[in-house]
Parts: C-alpha cells; structure tokens; sequence
C-alpha cells in the first residue's frame, strides 16, 4: 500500500466565510490493481489498433457493424480500466458507486472509442482532421474519468485542483492525438505491422494510465458529517473488481478473436478472387480456344478465341444464336467422342471441326472428361489452337516431297545412265606391239570431269588424260564434248601440238567460260618404242621410271586450256626417249592432292615414291599398287577425280604379252 497525504485546505462557504482548517482523508494505491488496469489499457490499446484496420478493410453494413462493435469493445476497455484504476485507490471510509451515472461514463468512453475509430479507418486524415478528432476523443476521456468520479458515494467532499484538471484533459487530448496517429499510420505499413502494433499499443496503454492517474490526484477528498445518498448505490467488492477485468479482457479477447477470423476468412476470400479473376482472365484473354460441352457436342460456355476459330466475331455473338444448343461439330465427332470416353484426356488431338460458314477448320485439341457426381451429366473441358495454316502447309510439303522425290529419282536415273555412258568412255588395259596399257578411273561423284582415251592405229598409240575443272554434271558435259572432239582430231591424224590449239579454240569459242577449264597430257608411241612424242598443258608432270628407280618427270610446256588463246607455247610438242622396262604414267590430280587424317597431302614428292615402289610390279599389279597405296594415305573417300595410265616398255625384244605378265626382277 502507498499512503497519499493531502495537505490541510481551507475552505469557504457559499457566502464566502472562511471555515475552520480541516485535514484530507489519507488515501492508498493498490499496486495489483494499478497494475491490473494499466495491463487493461493496452489490451484495450491493442484491440483498438486491430479493429481499426478491420473497420478500413470493410465497407457498407459490415463497416458499421465494425465500428459499433468496435467502439462498444475498447470502450468498455478504457472505462474498465478507469474503474480499476479507481478501485485501486483506498480511502478510509466506504465507497459505493452510483450505478446510473456509471453507466453515462460508459457511454462517454464508448462514444469517445467511435469518434477515434471512425476517423482512423477513413482512407485519409488531415492534420484538421486529426486535432478536431482528438480534441473531441479527448474531453470524452476526460468526461468519462469525471463522471466515473462523481459517481462515487462515499462520506466526504472531492475537491479538485484545477491546474492539476486542465493538465489532465490536456494530457487526454494530447494523448488521443497520439493515438489517432499511431492508429492510423500503423494500417498502412505493413512490414513489421505486429511487433510496431504492439510497441504502439503499450505506448497508448501507458499514456492513458498517464491521464487517469493525473486526473486522480487532482481530486482530495476531506471528511463530511453528512449521511451518503443510497438511491441506485452498488459496492464493489475484491470479487466484483475481478469480474470488471474478467468481463473486460473476455471482451476485448473476444473482439481481438474475431478480427482474426474476420481477417483469415477475408485472406481466404480474397484469395479465392484473385484465384477467380486470374481464371478469369486467363480464359478470356488465352490465345488459345476454351470451351465446355456436353457429350452431345452442344456448347455450354466459350472464350472469344474459341468462337473467332468457329468463325464468330466474340463469345456473345456465339452463344447467342437462334438455334437451342450451339455445337462443336466435326467429321469425326463419333471417333472423338470414343476416343474421349475410353481414355478420359486426350493430348494433342488433331480433327477438322465446322465452322460458322460450314466450313472446316483443323485444331490441335486437349480435352478432358469430368464426370462429377452432382453434375446430372459429364462434360468436356478442352482447349483448340487453329492450325489450318500448318495442315495446309504439311500437305504443300508433302506435295512439294514427293514431286522432289519423284525428281530425284528421275536425276538418279539419269545420272546412273551418264555414268554408264562415261564409263564406256574409259579406256580398257591392251597391248600394242611390245607396248602395254594398264588404265584407271574413278570419279568423285557419281560421274566426273576426267577422262582418259588410249587409241591404236596402223603406226601410232596414242595415250590421252585430260581433267576438266569442277566436279558433277557440268564438268561431266565438258569432258564428254571434249572427248568427242578428241577423237575427231586422232582420226584426222594431226599433231599433238596442232591437236592442242583445236581443243583450246574449240572451249573458247564453244564453251567459252571462267567457270570451265582444262588440262592436258598426250603422249604419241611408234612401233621402235624408244622414244614417243610427249606434248602437256597445264597438267601435272608425267613421270618415266625405270623399275626400283626414282622417277623423272615429264613437265607441260603449254599453260591451261580454254581460258585465254595463247595457252599453247611453240615448242609444245617434245621427242622423249625411253629405254627397255620403263614406264610411263599419266595421271590427274586427284591423286596427288589428297590428304591424310592428319591433314597432311600426299604431293607431288609422296606418289613419286610410291610409283618408284609399285614400278618393280608388272604394269598391271603396278597400277593397282598405286591406286591402293594412294588410298591408304587419303583419310575417307575421294575429294576429286582420279585418272591413270601406265604405259609399260618392254624388255629386250619378249613379246608384249611375256611382259604384261611376268613379274619384274627387283
């Protein structure tokens, strides 16, 4: 217990006569109770600053329902708190409460709690706003703390201090200002919204304690010689002041339990809407077509892009149509139906469905069967993408397939007849005289630009290799007109060099082409066979080699054909002399450009060494030697047109024959 001392007063009468000095009544603090009610003030605090943002969430009937049952409930707070804390304070005589006039100061206090909650859930509060709410918050605190008083009944006379008064109401208003803005600006944040909720709330509870303690020590109490009014008089007893706080924070507990359900269910209900309007919009803006039907086919409800695939300007137009059941009809509505009743979902399912003109559209469709139990029938839920254009595009493609394949074959054909008719072209390995021809051709596609042409008469062998730049069909046309007229100009007997100049004047006037170009090497055998006639243009050289001996070459005095008119030099034409067992071979550059794994080409000095190597061969097992050497160096398949000739030189005077078979000695 504290004891409060009130120092002596004086007082005077009605008419102004001084009375005798009398002592106030000595009064005490209860600390439980002090301390009970101050817990009320920020239960009450807290509950307010909770059904303030409930009150500005809600709007129509639910919002007055919020404000009254809110005003009604903080209210009752801070007038249980004044009670209490009245309670709390102990005078040596008895006290009773005038019922009637306890319950005006309830009113007060709940009218107060409607004006503070009523201007903070308002969606803006001006500074006008504020100090006129807070003036009118605080003297209802302070009417309600000063009719609570004078509801005591008790024997002696309450005088106020009337500094101590105005500080009190002040501090009430001062406090509500406070109030009003922590209220109103804690619903607007909302990080950390619990832990500032609370932190407001025992600042509010503490300055409301603040006002009532200071509007209690401005009353002094002195004793009176009178008899106490009884009419309408209650005591309050240990019992009743913990059935105040009991009935409080049941109230209080109960409106701060409500707002949370309240707040759940409106998360939850919001929740449901966004959920509703993102389903919503993703029906009606989805690029792809939404429908439900029945498994009848009719209708039951479309998004716009579903109705613009059937041909409709919008949903509305679509589902307003004369006719009783708008459907969703195709050829194959009877197999789509199978297909959807046996398999419950189908994915990616592709059919042409008739649109509002009657014609059809194809779309790519997932569908799914809901048979639901409530529902009288099952319905079907699925979404059409239109993909006419890509049918219409597959059926051009595979148009324009088999119009290429049948092209295809057609080219195939024709190629595979040129390539027989090249082939015939290729010289066959003979003898002539004491003379042996081995040849060789193999072109790097399907036909080439190569040729090589071995020809016999009465006094001459001639032996020819030409290469045509390019490869393929072009090249191949070159080479065969080339051919053509080659053996045109054998048959007239002319010269090698003569032979050359035709050629050269032939493709440039004939065939006249950057593109096409070509090398030549000729060479004329007479039945002596020591020496021949060697003429070259542009080629690579010739070799002759004696068996296991390095190779000489044979290089072209003439530059390449068919480009420029004076490719042929003057002396293009040379006697080369040979001896017994030589060979002489002619070849293209396939064979000497083509490259390993490790990108490295065989050249010029590599075939040199392997037909030295493949030279103590005969010349038939010498030629497939090179061929299968060169292809054991080449890394996969041929790059370029591959031409040889082997022309064999026989020993002494052995019969041609003899020597194309028998082995050379090492």
């Amino acid at each position: 217990m504290v004891r409060v001392f009130r120092p002596v007063t004086h007082l005077r009468s009605v008419t102004g006569r001084r009375w005798a000095a009398t002592v106030n009544l000595i009064g005490s603090y209860n600390y439980a109770l002090v301390t009970l009610s101050v817990l009320i003030a920020v239960v009450a605090s807290y509950a307010a600053l909770d059904l303030a943002a409930r009150i500005t969430a809600a709007s129509g009937w639910t919002r007055a329902a919020w404000l009254v049952g809110g005003a009604i409930a903080m209210g009752t707070g801070i007038w249980s708190m004044h009670y209490i804390g009245m309670l709390a304070f102990i005078l040596p005589v008895p006290v009773a409460y005038h019922w009637p006039t306890v319950l005006v100061s309830l009113l007060a206090a709940i009218l107060a709690s409607a004006v503070a909650l009523y201007t903070v859930s308002r969606q803006k509060m001006g500074v006008m706003q504020a100090l006129a709410a807070s003036v009118l918050m605080g003297a209802g605190i302070a009417s309600m703390h000063y009719i609570g008083m004078e509801a005591m009944r008790v024997l002696a006379m309450c005088h106020y201090d009337s500094l101590v008064v105005a500080l009190s109401v002040v501090l009430a208003v001062l406090i509500s200002l406070v109030a009003l803005w922590i209220t109103f600006h804690f619903q607007e944040q909302k990080k950390g919204r619990d832990i500032r909720r609370f932190a407001g709330a025992v600042a509010m509870g503490t300055a409301i304690s603040v006002m009532h303690y200071t509007g209690m020590a401005a009353a002094s109490f002195t004793p009176s010689a009178g008899q106490m009014e009884l009419t309408h008089v209650v005591s309050i007893s240990a019992l009743g002041t913990v059935g105040i706080a009991s009935a409080t924070l049941i109230v209080l507990g109960l409106a701060l339990l409500t707002s949370w359900v309240d707040r759940r269910f409106a998360v939850q209900t919001l929740e449901l809407h966004r959920s509703d309007e993102r389903y919503r919009l993703l029906f009606e803006r989805s690029l792809a077509g939404v429908y439900r039907i029945t498994l009848d086919g009719a209708i039951l409800d479309c998004n716009d892009a579903c109705s613009r695939i059937l041909g409709y300007n919008s949903r509305e137009e679509h589902l307003s149509q004369a006719e009783p059941d708008v459907q969703l009809v195709s050829q194959d509505s009877q197999e789509f139906l199978d297909a959807i009743k046996s398999q419950k979902a189908l994915n990616n399912y592709e059919r042409s469905v008739q649109r509002r003109d009657k014609s059809g559209v194809w779309v790519l469709e997932n569908a799914t069967l809901l048979a639901d139990h409530e529902a009288p029938s099952p319905v079907i839920e699925g979404t059409l993408i239109d993909i006419t254009e890509r049918k219409r595009m597959e059926t051009a493609l595979r148009r324009a397939n088999a119009q290429l394949e049948a092209r295809q074959h057609e080219i195939e054909e024709e190629l595979q007849l040129a390539a027989r008719v090249q082939q015939s072209l290729v010289p066959t390995c003979l003898n002539w005289d004491n003379i042996s021809v081995e040849a060789f051709y193999r072109p790097a596609g399907t036909i080439g630009g190569d040729f090589g042409l071995v020809t016999t008469g009465a006094d001459f062998l001639n032996v020819l290799v030409c290469d045509v730049s390019g490869h393929g069909i072009g090249s191949a046309l070159v080479a065969n007109r080339i051919y053509a007229e080659t053996i045109s100009q054998i048959e007239l007997g002319v010269g090698l060099t003569a032979m050359m100049h035709h050629l050269n004047r032939f493709v440039l006037r004939n065939l006249g082409s950057a593109e096409f170009y070509f090398t030549m090497v000729a060479a004329r055998f007479n039945h002596e066979g020591s020496n021949f006639e060697f003429a070259g243009a542009g080629h690579p050289p010739a070799m002759i080699v004696h068996p296991g001996c390095a190779p000489r070459l044979l290089d072209s005095q003439s530059s390449v054909l068919g480009l420029f008119e004076g490719a042929i030099h003057r002396e293009a034409t040379a006697e080369v002399s040979v001896e017994p067992g030589d060979r002489v071979v002619i070849y293209t550059d396939g064979f000497i450009e083509t490259f390993n794994a490790r990108e490295e080409m065989l050249g010029l000095d590599g075939f040199r060494d392997i037909v030295r190597e493949a030279s103590t061969l005969t010349v038939a097992n010498m030629k497939q030697a090179i061929v299968e050497r060169v292809a054991a160096w080449r890394n996969g398949p041929p790059t370029d047109d591959m031409s040889l000739v082997v022309v064999g030189i026989p020993q002494g005077t052995e019969s041609a024959a003899q020597f194309f078979t028998s082995p050379m000695p090492h």
